[in-house]
C-alpha cells in the first residue's frame, strides 16, 4: 500500500511540474505575442504618418499651383491705372471680372508698368579705367 500512494504521489507531483511548465510556456507566449504586437503596431503607426504626411505635402502643393496663377491666365482679371493731379503717382486697381471683387488695390509711381530699357553693354571691371 505504501508503494501505490508513492507512486500516486509522484504521478500527482509530476502532473503539477507539467501544469507548472504549460503555465509558464503559455506566459511566455502571451508575452511574446504582446511584444510582437507592440512592435508592428509601432512600426505600422510610424509608416501610416510618413504616408499621410507625405500625402498632405503633395495634396498641398497642387493646390498651391493654381489658386493665384489661375485668375490671371484666364483672364478673368483686370487692371486699371488712373493717374493722380500731380502726374508721376497712379491708383491702381486689380479686379475679377466675374465677381467685381477689388484684390488689390494701390497707389505707385505711374512709370513703375513700364519696361525698363537694357544697358547696351553691362558694366564690367577694367584695370586702367578705360
Amino acid at each position: 500500500m505504501g508503494l501505490a500512494r508513492e507512486l500516486t504521489d509522484s504521478i500527482r507531483k509530476m502532473q503539477a511540474v507539467g501544469r507548472r511548465r504549460a503555465l509558464r510556456r503559455s506566459r511566455e507566449t502571451r508575452a511574446r505575442i504582446w511584444h510582437a504586437t507592440i512592435l508592428s503596431s509601432f512600426f505600422i503607426v510610424a509608416v501610416g504618418a510618413s504616408l499621410f504626411l507625405g500625402a498632405v505635402i503633395v495634396v498641398g502643393t497642387l493646390h498651391g499651383n493654381d489658386s493665384s496663377g489661375d485668375l490671371t491666365t484666364d483672364g478673368r482679371t483686370a487692371r486699371v491705372a488712373r493717374s493722380m493731379r500731380d502726374g508721376t503717382l497712379c491708383h491702381y486697381v486689380v479686379f475679377d471680372n466675374k465677381t467685381a471683387e477689388v484684390i488689390e488695390d494701390r497707389v505707385g509711381r505711374c512709370d513703375e508698368s513700364k519696361p525698363k530699357p537694357k544697358q547696351e553693354r553691362p558694366p564690367a571691371f577694367s584695370w586702367g579705367g578705360r
